[in-house]
């Protein structure tokens, strides 16, 4: 096995060529078509397989928004592969969302072995044997080692009377008027905030607070494929129901955290802005980085190790890095820049490059310039255009 193709066919798509274990090649879709977080990379699909013949295709975890047929079974883009080459090799990776993030952070750190943290906003469903969906995987930490071990130290599910810490963040990002994907703006504004006495905690028992927080939930049907892990449910060609939570502020029971205005005056007319967000977001910065390090405490008290690498859309934030770094001065730590799903193109790719070649390589990431390499002529050009 040569060349492995591997995409996220989800928010913030993307694509990576792998060439005998060295990554050549990375992006994402939203640098091509310019729309943000674009969740369809076919041109980076492809390109990539007009330009090289690929022996193995994996996959991340498809969204309910990706074509597919049968959702996550027989998807249509093993069949565009198959007319460039009909010998091509596919892994689906879809149900092990988590391992993918752990696998791309770890193979990138340099490290030999090491605790992975993994902590986004939604990882893989579970489901019990009546095929009823338990929850989704939300923090992860393991224990990995070359080749290919990526051994669970403990995993937290969303459960659907629970909400995590990622959808907390998620949750008073969307309190304060932004998108769900926007949490950075929340990040940038909790350092002009402060202790409120009028915030209550945001977490009960590593979990949101029910009485500070209420979910909703839509149903929706899908077929969950295959997996060799016995927590899941096993394939089946008939629709799951599952429930996609919705979380808010619990405003009625906890009116002092009522916003005076709709929040997207102060977006653009800083004059605006009361105590109440700026507290409110440094209550939800600071409460999630002091339950990150807990599960990162528990993790080496469990190992003994003093190498940690992180990744999941959590670790974008680099507020949360920098107090990891001041609580625990003697652990060496890898944050993955390419934190987002993103990433987890690399991640699948890289777990079956390792798995099928029994590779104890280690190819630590040297660079961030993955996308389209150009030559001086073509960049010459390029300038020319504005001169």
């Amino acid at each position: 096995m040569n060349k492995i193709l591997g995409f996220n066919p989800n928010h913030h798509g993307s694509a990576c060529l792998l060439e005998e274990g060295e990554l050549k090649y990375f992006i994402e879709e939203e640098r091509i078509t310019r729309r943000k977080y674009d969740h369809h990379p076919f041109i980076a699909f492809m390109d990539i397989l007009n330009n090289h013949k690929i022996d193995c295709i994996t996959w991340a975890s498809p969204s309910l928004e990706y074509p597919t047929n049968n959702f996550f079974d027989n998807p249509y883009w093993c069949a565009i592969a198959a007319k460039f080459n009909k010998d091509s090799q596919f892994s689906d990776y879809s149900d092990q969302h988590h391992t993918s993030h752990c696998a791309h952070t770890f193979y990138n750190s340099g490290f030999k072995q090491s605790i992975g943290i993994v902590i986004d906003g939604i990882g893989s469903s579970y489901f019990d044997y009546k095929k009823y969906w338990i929850g989704s995987e939300t923090e992860t930490a393991y224990y990995c080692s070359y080749p290919n071990n990526f051994e669970v130290l403990f995993k937290n599910i969303n459960l659907p009377e629970s909400i995590n810490l990622s959808r907390i963040y998620e949750t008073v990002t969307m309190h304060l008027g932004w998108d769900r994907n926007e949490a950075g703006k929340t990040m940038g504004l909790a350092p002009y905030g402060k202790f409120n006495p009028n915030i209550p905690n945001f977490f009960k028992n590593g979990i949101g607070d029910p009485k500070v927080f209420f979910f909703d939930q839509e149903k929706v049907l899908y077929t969950q494929h295959s997996t060799d892990n016995d927590m899941l449910y096993d394939k089946t060609k008939d629709p799951i129901e599952i429930k996609a939570i919705h979380t808010f502020i619990n405003e009625d029971d906890n009116p002092q955290l009522k916003l005076q205005r709709d929040p997207r005056e102060w977006h653009y007319d800083e004059s605006k802005i009361t105590d109440l967000e700026k507290d409110l977001a440094w209550k939800v910065q600071n409460d999630t980085q002091q339950l990150v390090g807990d599960y990162i405490e528990k993790a080496i008290q469990k190992t003994g190790l003093k190498q940690v690498c992180c990744s999941g859309g959590y670790f974008l934030n680099c507020v949360t890095n920098y107090y990891l770094v001041k609580r625990f001065p003697d652990i060496e730590f890898y944050f993955e820049p390419l934190a987002s799903d993103a990433g987890t193109a690399i991640g699948s790719a890289k777990i079956q490059w390792h798995f099928e070649n029994k590779d104890n390589t280690i190819r630590p990431l040297k660079s961030l310039y993955l996308g389209k390499q150009y030559s001086k002529e073509e960049l010459l050009e390029g300038i020319k255009k504005y001169t």
